[in-house]
């Protein structure tokens, strides 16, 4: 399984009522999140995808930076992480430095799931990902 638990083509695949973009930044600017999305009436916003075996969450100074600059101006970012192979964890993008510190929780998350991509509520998962 891809290093980020394949879930930048799992969105695309469920989520297909928006523009992805994927995003390797890695030469010109550090942190950036791997996916940008744009839903209908230009709803917004950066995923950055991760996954694991345990409870430990890592990132990059430069992505806890970026993420956490961006929720402070309110942008959209989240930080998606898959959890073995059946869960999926959402949070909002500004809470990545406790993420690394603290690792996975249900506390503080926008959402856990799961059953496997299948039953994921990909429904529920748009909604957060558009709620303005």
């Amino acid at each position: 399984m891809p290093r980020d638990g394949s879930l930048r083509i799992e969105f695309r695949r469920h989520l297909r009522d928006a523009q992805w973009t994927s995003i390797e930044t890695g030469l010109t600017e550090g942190g950036v999140p791997d996916s940008e999305y744009m839903f209908k009436g230009g709803i917004g916003g950066w995923i950055e995808h991760k996954k694991t075996e345990t409870n430990t969450i890592k990132f990059q100074p430069l992505q806890i930076g970026w993420l956490s600059r961006r929720a402070r101006l309110g942008g959209r970012c989240f930080v998606a992480i898959r959890f073995k192979k059946d869960f999926l964890y959402l949070y909002h993008g500004g809470q990545a430095a406790s993420l690394q510190d603290t690792g996975l929780c249900t506390a503080g998350s926008l959402g856990v799931w799961n059953g496997g991509v299948a039953k994921w509520d990909w429904d529920e998962i748009r909604k957060i990902l558009t709620q303005t």
